[in-house]
């Protein structure tokens, strides 16, 4: 498997439109050839820091070179190929001979190492009224500072560098630093020898296991004379800097300690991608109930693993009284070599029969009674979800991609609702590609019976490719509404009409949450409604490609749904009515990387959700992920 954030970036060209309508479109699959070597890690990481400081002539700035009339019907021309493969390794040149010298100069608080970089006619400017975001509590210390409608001042590069070594000081002997470019290009393509601009952010940070973590990021503008290693070896090749933010983080001890060996759950018996020969893209999950109703939290993991003669199997690890867990797998009845065919898949606790216990369904088509907390019981032929969810035929439980629960109907049973990832789509430039694997809407009739009502509901997802849902009231009139997300582009919101079926409501016709593995709900400003997170694809690599493509050489339809497809995650303020916005951006929890399970909660007992945003599908170095 490639790495993640290269894979971003070519498949956000590497598939085209079938239609004669959509011919010219080919040329984008050329472009995944010019970035193929982009996106190496050291210009590459999930630290979330905004594109939008108001510096919008840097961040939305595109080339303006003249287009080869051709390229506009069929392809990008050679030049142009050229020029953005050329730019990628001019990124990575500027990271890794030139700002290393320039990172390790402010985390050795070395003044004139850091002043030797700047030029004799070095200009440089730092906000003057900086608008300031604080979160300060028992726990954690944090400022955000950034330039309040662009007013800045001008600093003489001696006054900078102190300023900038000053930053760092807190951090200690322990500070490790990484730079990551948002956005490179010359200030005139066709002079490559004159100078450059550059979005670049610089995060340092103290050892994670020290008492007291901290870290600083850094967002700035940078002018610099054209990258190459012989021209970095020597000094004054900066000419010029302009600070658009500074954050500022302090934590009283570690946020989250790794504690699973301690509470007796053995990581060794699940699958690890760092440490597997076959790497697997979705091994399973882990699910938490409280199946025994002993006020303790349970864990079901279905991502286990064996020896290769054996089958990957599921654990439940029961929850203790006294803490830690204890695995009862065979004692509850899921032994592996019963349950040979639900490893890997998607599972959820949830009582069927309103005899006050949680079940257990797999989205595979097997269900498991739970008998009072003392054991699991098949059902899977005493029950008609198996047979409404295909039978458990090959072709139809390979597509499951999960489950999520309501009693949309409010009879007094609760109904599942089976989201699907299956499908290969013919591009990712269109929203929506008419997949025949189609979501299920399962309605409880009690007794283990259910009836697929998803066509009478209208709530198979439309074609999309969906890895998650959720159900929430969206319109507060105490009735579940449920969200569809979508790998390939807009998701969907179906509004309860409390008769049994749901009208389609796009949440923002602006904005599109392309590339969400993930959806979180939560009231995340305590204003009485629940807003969306949906955790998406992004990578810097593809928002330097996209950023720089020639002006015109792709109708503006186009450029906007490209714009889109890198714009990361999005997060949906619910204002009421069905009113939302997005928010992600402003909020800067757009760029986590390539985002999977994002979670609302409030981890610091404040009374306001906190976000824990995931990152990463199979990168190179656990110490670098993607994004």
């Amino acid at each position: 498997m490639p790495h993640a954030s290269l894979w971003i970036v070519c498949f956000l060209f590497g598939r085209v439109f079938q239609s004669a309508r959509w011919k010219w479109i080919v040329g984008l699959c050329l472009l995944a050839l010019a970035i193929c070597g982009c996106g190496s890690e050291q210009t590459e990481h999930v630290d979330v820091i905004p594109e939008t400081t108001g510096d919008a002539s840097l961040v939305y700035e595109r080339s303006t070179a003249p287009v080869n009339p051709e390229a506009l019907q069929w392809s990008l021309d050679k030049e142009d190929q050229e020029y953005l493969w050329d730019l990628e390794h001019h990124s990575n040149l500027l990271v890794q001979f030139g700002l290393r010298s320039v990172g390790t100069a402010v985390v050795e608080q070395s003044v004139p190492a850091l002043v030797e970089r700047f030029s004799s006619e070095f200009a440089g400017e730092i906000f003057s009224d900086a608008r300031n975001i604080t979160i300060n509590d028992a726990l954690i210390s944090s400022v955000r500072r950034s330039a309040d409608h662009l007013e800045t001042r001008p600093i003489e590069k001696t006054e900078l560098a102190e300023f900038l070594v000053s930053l760092v000081q807190p951090l200690g002997d322990s500070a490790r630093f990484r730079f990551d470019i948002k956005r490179i290009f010359p200030q005139d393509r066709q002079r490559l020898e004159e100078l450059w601009t550059a979005l670049v952010m610089l995060r340092v940070w103290n050892d994670r296991a020290a008492s007291a973590p901290q870290e600083v990021t850094l967002l700035f503008r940078l002018v610099f004379e054209r990258p190459s290693k012989e021209r970095f070896a020597s000094g004054g090749w900066i000419h010029g800097l302009k600070l658009l933010q500074v954050a500022q983080s302090r934590s009283q001890r570690p946020l989250f300690r790794e504690v699973a060996a301690d509470l007796g759950i053995d990581g060794s018996r699940f699958y690890d991608n760092w440490n597997e020969t076959l790497k697997k893209e979705n091994p399973g999950g882990i699910y938490a109930c409280d199946f025994n109703r002993d006020n303790c939290v349970d864990l079901l993991i279905t991502d286990g693993r064996n020896p290769p003669a054996e089958p990957d199997v599921l654990c439940l690890y029961q929850g203790l009284v006294g803490g830690g867990f204890r695995d009862v797998t065979q004692a509850m009845g899921l032994d592996a070599a019963r349950y040979r065919e639900v490893r890997g898949i998607h599972a959820v606790f949830v009582d069927l029969d309103n005899d006050g216990w949680e079940d257990l369904v797999f989205s595979r088509g097997d269900i498991w009674r739970n008998e009072e907390g003392k054991r699991f019981v098949h059902k899977k032929i005493a029950s008609s979800y198996y047979q409404v969810t295909g039978g458990g035929a090959v072709e139809a439980r390979e597509e499951f991609g999960g489950i999520t629960i309501a009693d949309y109907d409010r009879d007094g049973w609760v109904d599942l609702y089976v989201h699907r990832s299956g499908g290969a789509p013919k591009s990712w430039i269109e929203d929506v590609f008419d997949s025949p694997i189609r979501n299920l809407l399962l309605r409880n009739l009690g007794d283990w019976k259910f009836e697929n009502v998803t066509q009478h509901a209208g709530t198979d997802g439309g074609g999309r490719v969906v890895f998650s849902s959720a159900w929430f009231d969206a319109n507060n009139d105490s009735w579940p509404d449920l969200y569809v997300i979508n790998e390939f582009g807009d998701g969907i919101l179906y509004v309860n009409r409390q008769d049994g079926t749901f009208k389609e409501v796009d949440v923002d016709p602006n904005t599109d949450d392309f590339g969400s593995m993930g959806i979180a709900t939560g009231d995340i400003d305590n204003n009485g409604h629940i807003d969306l997170y949906l955790g998406g694809m992004y990578s810097k690599a593809g928002s330097r490609v996209i950023g720089n493509l020639p002006e015109g050489i792709y109708p503006d339809e186009v450029v906007d749904k490209l714009d889109r497809l890198i714009s990361g995650s999005e997060f949906y303020q619910n204002d009421g009515e069905l009113s939302f916005n997005a928010q992600a951006a402003r909020l800067q929890i757009h760029d986590v990387g390539w985002a999977w399970g994002p979670t609302l909660a409030d981890f610091n007992n404040d009374g306001w959700l906190d976000l824990f945003a995931t990152a990463g599908y199979m990168s190179r170095d656990r110490t670098k992920p993607d994004g």
